[in-house]
């Protein structure tokens, strides 16, 4: 499709611009011709002639004003035969360029409704299969009550994936009106790890925040990074096996706030480590049972609007760290934690 809008736009602005520059050819060859023809390119070279025949006096058999007429025609007529050449091959490149970011947000577009789709079958089908299993066969009261808590479930993360696809839909719409403040970083991550201290003491994981000496606060929305943060640690405690450890560190460095989120979790290969962050990418069944793989892709877009970075490092079977940095607004020192 892209292909042929290509070369529908590359036969259409060449035809316009050499149809203009052959017209201002022609235009300016005409000009020449009637208002510098015989009289004034003869008055001209016959006041100039030792320069124009170098300083030779011999008569022309031809009118001085038709040979440089002629000369002007032909260097015109070279001019247009390689802007013949030189316009369409400018044209295709020009037109690769508009077109690749249209493009590649189709592509992106087409790969997000693709991957949604299949990701909502799958707990559709489950859904309809548990239901189906109910009204077809006699079923007693546990039973019926286990089919219902197990749609309960499916219907909890459905919820769950269409609040993700909408957030990713409406992120430019979001971003642009979301209003910028000074956030204090130490008071959300000390209120998200205390959400999830009870889901990780049932896990047998420890989950520990290791303090900065001094608050630090940067200028962003306090619900993004609050969903930034939640995205994070929910991740680090899926794929942390029990007993294992959840670090949280918050640093200044320099003009830089740099936010450490390690676990000793089942890791990620170096070839897929780049790839997480896009759009339902999931490495295995095992990683991706729980998830949908939008969680790291929300996480880096929030980090992004942020004026931020996002950095992934991670070993198998040895856990993961990601790291985070952001531009530093103020510090205030009046404020410590212990």
């Amino acid at each position: 499709m892209f292909q042929r809008a290509r070369l529908k736009l590359t036969f259409l602005y060449s035809l316009i611009f050499l149809f203009l520059f052959w017209s201002l050819s022609a235009g300016v060859y005409l000009w020449m011709n009637k208002y510098f023809g015989d009289t004034g390119i003869d008055r001209y070279i016959h006041t100039n002639s030792e320069r124009f025949f170098n300083g030779r006096k011999e008569e022309r058999n031809e009118p001085p004003s038709d040979i440089i007429l002629d000369e002007l025609r032909d260097t015109l007529v070279i001019i247009d035969a390689l802007l013949f050449f030189i316009v369409p091959t400018l044209a295709w490149f020009l037109t690769g360029r508009t077109l690749s970011p249209v493009q590649q947000s189709y592509e992106r577009e087409k790969r997000f409704l693709a991957d949604a789709s299949h990701d909502l079958r799958t707990p559709l089908s489950i859904l309809s299969g548990e239901l189906e299993f109910a009204l077809q066969k006699d079923t007693t009261k546990e039973e019926y009550k286990k089919i219902i808590a197990s749609n309960k479930e499916e219907v909890t993360n459905l919820i769950a994936l269409v609040e993700n696809m909408l957030f990713l839909s409406r992120e430019e719409v979001q971003y642009k009106s979301s209003q910028k403040e000074q956030v204090d970083l130490t008071d959300i991550l000390t209120e998200r790890i205390a959400i999830f201290q009870k889901a990780a003491k049932q896990k047998k994981i420890q989950l520990e925040f290791i303090f900065p000496k001094q608050s630090v606060v940067i200028k962003g929305n306090a619900q993004l990074l609050k969903r930034l943060f939640t995205n994070l640690l929910d991740n680090a405690l899926q794929y942390t096996t029990a007993k294992g450890k959840i670090s949280v560190t918050l640093a200044q460095k320099n003009t830089v706030i740099v936010t450490k989120i390690s676990d000793t979790g089942i890791g990620i290969s170096q070839e897929n480590q780049e790839k997480v962050f896009e759009r339902f990418f999931r490495i295995d069944t095992a990683r991706s049972q729980k998830g949908y793989g939008l969680g790291l892709a929300i996480a880096k877009q929030i980090v992004e609007f942020h004026h931020g970075s996002i950095h992934l490092a991670s070993r198998v079977g040895k856990g993961t760290t990601i790291t985070l940095s952001f531009p530093l607004i103020t510090q205030n020192p009046g404020k410590n934690q212990s």
